[in-house]
């Protein structure tokens, strides 16, 4: 499978990512997609100048990248900014094993998860639907991090 890694951070391209996950996955290509929710706010020029030049960086259409990643020979590093677009994603028909929560700040009405991890309503029902596909869930900012377990909020939602 190209994916390699799958993550949902909000920040999605900054220190983390170049510093600490790039360098362990040894991967080509870092995909970004361009849903209704971010088609606004992804620029493009800036995430390009904030990933080192030897990663690729695509930001394509959400509904595309399945048919993308089924036929890339590249090993891919998938960055979302929320976990709706994750699971609109798997409902595209990417196949993805496990997903890495990164970073979602705070937002009004949300449950602090971990320093870096705040979730509403919505991303705790998004997170069930993850669960239940049998999709594993991390919580890890950094590789050399400990995860923190999703299952308790997962009670509660």
């Amino acid at each position: 499978m190209p994916i390699v890694f799958a993550r949902v951070d909000d920040r999605l391209i900054h220190g983390q990512i170049v510093q600490a996950w790039l360098p362990q996955l040894n991967v080509d290509e870092v995909i970004i997609p361009r849903t209704k929710r971010n088609q606004h706010t992804l620029n493009g020029g800036l995430l390009r100048l904030s990933l080192p030049y030897e990663y690729e960086l695509s930001i394509m259409e959400a509904p595309k990248i399945a048919a993308y990643v089924a036929s890339s020979k590249r090993r891919i590093f998938l960055l979302m900014d929320s976990l709706q677009d994750f699971t609109d994603l798997l409902t595209d028909g990417v196949k993805i094993n496990s997903v890495n929560i990164g970073g979602m700040h705070f937002k009004e009405g949300a449950q602090k998860l971990a320093d870096n991890v705040f979730l509403d309503k919505a991303d705790k029902h998004a997170l069930k639907l993850i669960y239940d596909l049998g999709i594993g869930i991390e919580t890890r900012a950094v590789p050399n991090a400990s995860s923190i377990p999703v299952t308790e909020v997962l009670r509660d939602s």
